[in-house]
């Protein structure tokens, strides 16, 4: 840098420069601080010293260390040759391994096919040794086999004689028995006649006394009904008042009748023998259905009567059969309307208009010993087990609903006016059994309705009955004793022959068995003398293929000692084959170790290298920074010097010439100064390092950090460690897909970043390269 002349006065901060008025000594501001500009030259030029002792000792440093880099240069340079050359030796040597290695495959390959010869031909001799050895065996066999067929066929001969004799002799004692049971069986047939026909006699006369007995149960509950004197019900006067308009008062009425009710006696007693018990309720016998029925009746006409009706319900015969369909159809409907369904169903079988039948009913509970809930497809079932039920209970549910029929205002006259064919029926649902009343229209029955009415006999009449039925059944009685008289005597007679004719049967069958026994053992001699005959032709045959398995042998052991030697032959060749292939791999393996010592030696090198490049560039930043201080420093001694030699003139109008002088020249002095400030000013910039390195298909991605103030990054790439015939990619983004590589190769690759300043672009030190492998 040259030297600031003393006699020009930079401009500085105080604002001189722009003064209107002439800088001499004598001015007061320069006469107030001359004392104290000495000591500032002073200063700036310790300061100046300081600096240019700083930039020669960088200066010093950063020559050793570009000194030392040429050095490393040089010897990566010569590594990177070793490198080289180390990858060819061991090239040319892992060429050398393809044709020892074909041949070793080519002699392994013999071998293979000479052991599997060997094999085969040792398989054949094995079989044939084994074949000749089961045939030397069936012949022996054979031979044995002739002589104890021969044994067996004169011991059988000699066994026969004796066995045909005891033969005879059973048969004939079999004969015997067989004539006896003849004789016996036809008895025994005859017997089972007389037994079939007292059995039939009796059968009859028990079914008799069950009719008989039937029938006395019948007409003795027929009696004791006739005799009941609770069938009617009377009443209140109240209740007759209201019914034929002679009252309005309605409650007291409906008091009056539920008095009546409560203190009613019922014709079926509980407990008394005619309070038949029913498992189904809706299964009630003939008999108990007209009881109900007459009860039920009575019951209405002794209301009927008292409030003057004339309305007449009949019990037909036709009536009774709808009860019974009615009670079918209801049984088997499984409609949540069971009862207009049953009455629909009934009606439309025995051809009534359904609108002609009325049906009244009420529910009483059964008997449930136990219940269960199951639930099938979403929906719940119940389902129980019932206890029997008593005539009384449901006699008593049909008192029930002709007075709830009465107790209602709006319903009474269904029984005091009603009028037509009548019956009862007597259902069933889940826990309930219903007892319904059912009324035809007479007007509205169809010609083949059966109307003839049934009528309760009278009580002479039933107590007749049953003095007949009583008579019937002792007679009834009578006659089984003797009938069953009879059965036993012949049923004993015919289990006596059955036991002769059993035993006699037995004696047969243990004939024949130990006939059957007998001829079971006789000897086939026949048989015998044919395996004889076919055992010896069979031997010639068998002599001829032992012959002919023995001569296989021969032929066999002959092929096997030929594989053998040739067996022993492609051994020996595999043997050399293999020698030679493990020493030229010994070559190949020891230049591989040559090649990844050269290998190392050049990381170590290059490692060295880029350290150094570093120093170099960080000393070179420093020493630049350095200069900078020291331009600075030479320029503040200079001004210094030059206001302290201004101070010295005394010359007004010399000095404002000067002044102007100085102006002009400290602004040319300023811009040398800049121009060598930044002439010798360096620019640096930042690098970055890969942060992520991955292999795809035929390419590569690498990602790496930002970098301050770069314009961007070079991404540079070769098969060769040395980067020889590298090619380099560019991008401002801090991750580079590089494509259109070839799969599964190695690659190695740098980065670096580069800074665009005054049309100019600088770059940072390529990054120590890393490997990446494609797929």
């Amino acid at each position: 840098m040259k030297k600031i002349s003393k006699n020009v006065l930079l401009v500085s901060s105080v604002g001189l420069a722009g003064s209107a008025f002439a800088v001499t000594n004598t001015h007061p501001v320069f006469a107030a601080s001359n004392a104290s500009k000495k000591t500032t030259v002073a200063n700036d030029q310790a300061k100046v010293k300081s600096a240019q002792k700083s930039v020669d000792q960088t200066q010093s440093k950063l020559t050793q260390v570009q000194n030392d880099l040429n050095t490393a240069n040089k010897d990566l340079a010569q590594k990177e040759t070793e490198l080289a050359n180390a990858k060819s030796t061991a090239e040319a040597a892992n060429s050398k391994v393809a044709a020892p290695n074909k041949s070793n495959d080519e002699a392994q390959s013999a071998l293979k096919q000479a052991q599997a010869a060997t094999d085969s031909a040792n398989s054949d001799y094995q079989n044939a040794v084994k074949d000749s050895t089961d045939k030397q065996k069936d012949l022996t066999d054979s031979q044995n086999k002739v002589t104890n067929l021969e044994k067996q066929l004169t011991d059988g001969e000699k066994n026969n004689n004796d066995i045909k004799q005891k033969v005879t002799e059973k048969n004939n004692k079999i004969s015997d028995n067989q004539k006896t049971l003849s004789g016996l069986q036809q008895e025994k047939s005859e017997s089972d006649a007389k037994l079939a026909s007292a059995q039939s006699d009796l059968a009859e006369m028990k079914q008799k006394a069950d009719s008989a007995s039937q029938a006395l149960q019948a007409a003795k509950k027929d009696l004791s009904s006739a005799t009941s004197t609770n069938e009617s019900l009377t009443l209140p006067q109240s209740y007759i008042d209201y019914v034929t308009g002679k009252s309005t008062d309605w409650d007291t009425a409906k008091k009056d009748l539920q008095d009546v009710v409560n203190n009613h006696t019922y014709p079926f007693t509980d407990g008394d023998e005619n309070d038949t018990v029913y498992n189904d309720p809706a299964a009630l016998s003939e008999s108990d259905q007209k009881r109900l029925d007459f009860y039920v009746k009575s019951l209405i006409d002794s209301v009927k009567s008292q409030v003057g009706s004339t309305s007449k319900l009949t019990i037909t015969d036709g009536s009774l059969e709808f009860a019974k369909r009615y009670t079918q159809e209801y049984q088997n409907s499984n409609y949540v309307f069971r009862k207009y369904n049953a009455i629909k169903s009934a009606s439309s079988i025995m051809g009534l208009d359904e609108y002609a039948v009325t049906g009244y009913d009420i529910a009483a509970n059964r008997q449930v010993t136990s219940r269960s809930i199951s639930i099938i497809n979403g929906y719940i079932y119940n389902s129980y087990e019932f206890g029997t039920t008593k005539m009384s209970e449901i006699a008593k549910a049909a008192f029930d609903l002709v007075t709830q029929e009465l107790a209602n205002p709006a319903d009474y006259n269904n029984i005091i006016k009603k009028n037509g064919y009548f019956s009862v029926a007597v259902t069933t649902q889940d826990d309930k059994f219903y007892v319904c009343l059912l009324t035809i229209n007479p007007a509205n029955v169809p010609s083949h309705f059966n109307t003839n009415e049934v009528v309760k006999p009278s009580q002479d009449e039933l107590a007749t009955a049953v003095q007949k039925s009583q008579a019937d059944s002792d007679q009834a009685n009578k006659d089984i004793e003797s009938a069953q008289s009879t059965f036993d005597q012949a049923q004993a007679e015919n289990q006596k022959l059955g036991q002769e004719i059993s035993d006699l049967q037995k004696k047969i069958s243990d004939g024949q068995s130990s006939v059957s026994s007998l001829q079971k053992q006789l000897t086939d001699t026949a048989k015998l003398q044919s395996q004889i005959k076919e055992t010896k032709d069979s031997l010639l045959a068998k002599q001829a293929a032992l012959q002919a398995a023995n001569e296989k042998v021969q032929t066999t052991q002959s092929k096997l000692n030929d594989c053998k030697t040739a067996l022993a032959a492609a051994q020996k060749e595999a043997a050399n084959t293999q020698s030679n292939l493990d020493k030229v791999k010994a070559d190949a393996s020891s230049a591989q170790q040559k090649l990844q010592t050269a290998q190392k030696a050049y990381d170590e090198a290059k490692k060295n290298q880029e350290k150094l490049t570093a120093s170099v560039a960080s000393l070179t930043k420093k020493l630049a920074y350095e200069k900078k201080q020291l331009a600075h420093a030479k320029a503040v001694l200079a001004l210094a010097q030059s206001k302290n030699a201004t101070t010295k003139k005394k010359s007004t109008k010399k000095s404002t010439k000067k002044a102007t002088t100085k102006k002009a020249t400290k602004k040319a002095t300023k811009k040398k100064v800049a121009k060598k400030v930044k002439k010798a000013k360096k620019v640096v910039v930042a690098s970055s390092k890969f942060t992520s390195l991955k292999g795809s298909k035929k390419a590569f991605v690498g990602k790496w950090k930002k970098a301050k103030s770069v314009s961007g990054y070079q991404v540079r790439y070769s098969t060769a460690s040395s980067m020889k015939k590298a090619k380099t990619k560019s991008t401002k983004a801090t991750k580079l897909k590089v494509s259109g590589l070839k799969s599964k190769k190695k690659y190695y690759v740098q980065l670096r970043s580069y800074r665009k300043l005054s049309g100019k672009t600088y770059y940072s030190a390529w990054t120590k390269a890393k490997t990446v492998k494609t797929r």
